[in-house]
């Protein structure tokens, strides 16, 4: 066998040695979900010609230790992320706005509008009563403090929804500049032979691709040095060691936009990804519902005016308006009772200015039925309890799409995530029986080295002694 055998037995030793360190990490990181398995290539070493007639092996070598995952279930998982992102953000804000309007519970606007009108209904019946009068009040201040609780509390998710929108842009951010401190990570230690693989690298740049494409929708590549290019719309945001940031800066209301930092040019990141949910939730989602809830306490509240205002107090005085601060486009935070309405005798109902004239507070009762949202609805007939109604039912169903699309995606994202586990996930039976077949390897490459080593001793130690 001579010194040939000697060199193939120690490159078995130290290649069952590089696949017992490589069982050996892969069983450490059985609980890392970011861990993909790693397995050891191995390779034949070159050929000598030996007596210009045979060829001579030189036993083997280490190929790579390369990571077991499939890249086409990467990138199809980080494309559904970025659906699964936006409308997981935007259902749990809906959730939040429905809360808001609490119609679920006897506490919501609807209940606290038709005590409003039972008021009315009562004092048309009673038009010289001040206890009903003094109800109507009541009634009518429950009205307007719910309001503007409602416009409050909306005003509140639009301003926690920029905090979070600026928060996710800048973990975008970060990120970015991890993925290039990453890929220069990658490119360094790889740069020492084309065996060497960074692999521990690899799994940290991958868990960051995966947050990443649930924040925004990326597409990405590994180019020829090993590095990932990371791009939003087809314009790099991370090449090689360097990464190009998206821009925030606050417009005058005080929100954030995102930009191109190297353009200017405003980013469109068109219903994907976690910070497009946030922004579309503020810019249109809480937008929407405070301009129907304008829209609703504005025609009301002017269409109550104009009766009240033509109608007669108590004290044969004309009647002042019955709601202030209807002049703003916000109504429903502004919305307030005249303070001159606290004198129950200044609730002007009456036509004649006979005190049991209540026909005013009829006229008013009948706006419930009268189609005051004609303009802003396909349908001209619709009153105020079906605008709130559709209102209430449009959020709800709007709500039960993104939800609807959010198990969906969370189904589809589990199959994927599944059928990456069973190809890259550690298995301790699938390490336990690589760990004994190296291990048994490695001890008859030892015991070759042990034969060829009492081989030497005898030709070295004991032949050609005799007759000494």
């Amino acid at each position: 066998m001579g010194f040939g055998g000697l060199y193939i037995s120690i490159s078995g030793i130290n290649a069952n040695k590089r696949a017992l360190d490589t069982v050996s990490h892969n069983i450490a990181n059985v609980n890392n979900p970011n861990y993909a398995r790693q397995s050891v290539i191995h390779s034949e070493g070159s050929y000598s010609t030996y007596d210009m007639k045979f060829l001579q092996g030189s036993g083997v070598n280490i190929e790579q230790i390369r990571q077991i995952r499939d890249e086409f279930l990467d990138m199809k998982l980080r494309r559904e992320m970025a659906t699964f992102g936006y409308h997981s953000t935007k259902s749990e804000i809906l959730n939040q706005v429905e809360t808001i309007f609490n119609e679920i519970t006897s506490s919501g606007l609807q209940n606290v509008m038709d005590e409003f009108w039972d008021g009315w209904a009562e004092l048309y019946k009673e038009p010289d009563s001040l206890t009903i009068r003094g109800i109507v009040h009541e009634n009518a201040v429950a009205f307007t403090t719910a309001v503007n609780h409602i416009s409050t509390q909306l005003k509140d998710l639009q301003f926690e929804l920029n905090k979070e929108m600026l928060n996710k842009a800048h973990e975008v951010n970060t990120l970015l500049g991890k993925m290039a401190q990453l890929n220069r990570h990658i490119k360094q230690a790889e740069g020492y032979g084309p065996h060497v693989s960074a692999n521990d690298y690899r799994d940290e740049r991958n868990a960051v691709l995966d947050r990443l494409a649930e924040l925004i929708p990326i597409s990405h590549y590994e180019n020829q040095y090993g590095e990932e290019v990371v791009s939003l719309f087809g314009k790099d945001l991370v090449s090689g060691g360097s990464f190009n940031p998206i821009g925030i800066e606050l417009n005058e209301k005080g929100h954030g936009e995102i930009y191109w930092s190297d353009t200017g040019g405003g980013i469109d990141l068109k219903g994907l990804g976690e910070l497009g949910g946030y922004i579309d939730a503020r810019d249109s989602v809480v937008v929407e519902y405070q301009q129907k809830l304008n829209i609703l306490v504005g025609e009301l509240a002017k269409a109550i005016n104009d009766i009240h205002k033509s109608g007669i107090d108590l004290d044969g005085g004309s009647g002042a308006p019955f709601f202030v601060g209807v002049d703003s486009q916000d109504i429903a935070a502004t919305i307030r009772v005249n303070p001159e309405i606290g004198d129950f005798r200044k609730i002007a109902i009456s036509e004649s200015g006979a005190a049991g004239d209540g026909e005013k507070a009829k006229e008013i009762l009948e706006l419930r039925e009268k189609p005051l949202f004609g303009e802003y609805d396909e349908d001209p007939h619709i009153t105020i309890d079906r605008f709130y109604r559709e209102l209430v039912m449009g959020l709800g169903l709007e709500r039960q799409q993104s939800r609807t699309m959010v198990e969906n995606q969370r189904i589809l994202i589990d199959q994927i995530k599944n059928r990456r586990e069973e190809i890259s996930s550690v298995s301790l039976d699938e390490e336990m029986a690589d760990m004994l077949k190296y291990q048994h390897s490695y001890i008859a490459n030892s015991r070759v080295i042990n034969a060829i080593d009492e081989m030497v001793d005898m030709v070295i130690n004991r032949m050609g002694i005799a007759g000494r």
